[in-house]
């Protein structure tokens, strides 16, 4: 049995503290506990777009936009792009396809080029996940850019760190540049009330998320009562 669970997204700079959207995790039901599933690419198109279409159904009127992450080799799988295609005729809801910093050796930059662009063609919204670690290098990003809508930054991925500031270079990196494309920058890994402070004050974004503002929780589908469990 597969659900979402949910990370609550808030916009920087609203006065209103209620969330504007999530993020959602894959999880699997073991026993009485949610679990990471062994294998992310083994859910097809239609059941990840069936869970989504049933999640996004059960979600209040203030919530504006969800992500949801695919591997590179559902990425570049046509089938995906369909999927995520239909779900967003059926919702308001901005849906946005966060592409992972996941290395597949079976799956070329080409391919991702072109994943990109037909979700680009399809007027769906793609986020590069975790810039600047994995295979979402500047280099990539700055390649397929032309069809990106959001670079989100995870300060969890450069942990440890006393403050910030030891990783100021990277930020401003970020900051700069989704300023100068004009692109969606998020903010995840927001743990504590300084990292919120010195992301308002000098590097303020659109969206922000973090354990300090909310902890993912499972979400409800419809059509079945909400579980329960760790």
């Amino acid at each position: 049995m597969l659900r979402f669970y949910g990370q609550a997204k808030f916009d920087l700079n609203a006065e209103d503290k209620a969330p504007i959207g999530y993020e959602l995790f894959m999880r699997e039901r073991q026993g009485d506990k949610w679990v990471l599933p062994a294998d992310f690419t083994s859910s097809t198109a239609d059941e990840i777009a069936d869970l989504l279409s049933r999640t996004i159904a059960m979600m209040p009127t203030h919530i504006k936009i969800v992500s949801f992450n695919l591997e590179q080799s559902q990425f570049i799988d046509p089938d995906f792009c369909d999927a995520v295609a239909r779900v967003q005729a059926q919702t308001p809801i901005q849906i946005y396809t966060e592409l992972t910093e996941r290395t597949d050796p079976n799956v070329s930059e080409d391919a991702l080029y072109a994943a990109a662009r037909n979700f680009h063609e399809h007027g769906l919204l793609v986020c590069i996940d975790d810039v600047g670690t994995g295979d979402n290098t500047p280099e990539f990003v700055m390649n397929v850019d032309a069809y990106i809508d959001e670079y989100k930054f995870a300060l969890q991925n450069f942990r440890p760190f006393t403050h910030i500031s030891e990783i100021q270079d990277k930020v401003a990196f970020w900051w700069s540049l989704a300023r100068e494309k004009n692109k969606t920058l998020a903010i995840e890994g927001i743990e504590n009330a300084e990292d919120l402070d010195v992301v308002r004050n000098q590097y303020p974004c659109d969206i922000v998320q973090g354990y300090y503002l909310a902890r993912p929780e499972l979400l409800p589908i419809q059509g079945e009562p909400v579980a329960t469990g760790a």
